[in-house]
């Protein structure tokens, strides 16, 4: 504690020998956007750097009392994932591996030995999506025929795109439904996208289609080829890539006529039998009349 606190008077006694003229720093920083993961910098700049030497730098959420980063002298105190990035050349900052609790408005101190000066800086933050994902329904296309083409992407935000090309660079997007499912994993923010093109009668003079993903910017973040070709209705190499529903097909053919054989027979069989029960229930009633007389007779000894 004792250590701090002369930290602290060494470094009120050092701001207080420093000309107040701050403003002839006209310090100015850019408005920051960052990707997760990845480093940021944030830029600012003094209107001139001739003969500037900076003492100390406060970095601080607009929405918090304490200082999230700090520098003086050769002390380095709070975030080690903020770093004054070069001294020398200004007061830019930079964040390695960066997240979206980064993201605000903060209030940015800076200490020179000619003047001091502290401003508002914004950084936004966001996410880039993965590599999307096409497939087709049904998975073999005919021209002419129906179809529905899918892309999928997720991890990206803010929420983003999915437009969709042909090989002539038609735009398709107006004939696609977009769904945006928005996620917030630990802390970790996402809007997955899935589009879907429906054809009532695709062409395939205009395969291949694309889709192509957009950031919330409408900067291009990935594409992807719907890679299941179309075949017209005759085309023999359609019943190349289906020889195993062919089998199946027939497969199913014949266990089907031997199930119905065998239902014929069980009923051929019950028939017979029942005719054969038939018979004997029909001649049990004279048996018995005739057994009736026999014993009745008194000539029967």
């Amino acid at each position: 504690m004792p250590s701090v606190i002369r930290q602290f008077t060494a470094l009120s006694l050092l701001i207080l020998a420093v000309r107040p003229d701050g403003e002839l720093l006209d310090l100015k920083c850019q408005p920051t956007v960052g990707i997760v993961a990845q480093t940021t910098d944030i830029r600012c700049q003094y209107k001139d750097n001739g003969d500037t030497n900076i003492v100390g730098v406060f970095l601080k959420k607009s929405t918090e009392e304490n200082s999230i980063f700090q520098m003086y002298g050769n002390k380095i105190y709070g975030d080690k994932r903020f770093t004054l990035e070069n001294p020398r050349n200004g007061p830019s900052l930079k964040i390695t591996d960066t997240m979206f609790s980064d993201e605000g408005n903060y209030d940015y101190r800076v200490v020179t030995d000619r003047g001091e000066q502290t401003i508002r800086l914004s950084i936004t933050v966001t996410a880039n999506y993965s590599a999307p994902v096409t497939s087709t329904w049904p998975e073999t296309l005919i021209n002419g025929g129906p179809a529905d083409l899918y892309c999928n992407a997720t991890e990206g935000y803010p929420a983003g795109y999915i437009h969709w090309f042909d090989k002539t660079g038609t735009n398709w997007t107006i004939n696609s439904v977009l769904r945006k499912v928005p996620k917030d994993t630990n802390g970790r923010k996402s809007v997955a996208l899935s589009s879907k093109l429906t054809f009532k009668s695709i062409n395939k003079d205009l395969e291949p289609f694309i889709c192509i993903v957009f950031n919330s910017k409408h900067v291009q973040d990935g594409k992807s080829t719907i890679k299941s070709p179309i075949f017209s209705p005759e085309d023999p190499e359609k019943n190349v890539l289906e020889p195993d529903t062919t089998k199946i097909i027939a497969g199913g053919m014949v266990i089907g006529s031997l199930i119905v054989g065998l239902l014929f027979a069980l009923l051929f069989f019950r028939r017979k039998r029942s005719f054969h029960d038939q018979r004997r229930s029909s001649a049990q009633p004279f048996l018995t009349d005739y057994a009736k007389t026999a014993e009745d007779d008194p000539e029967n000894p």
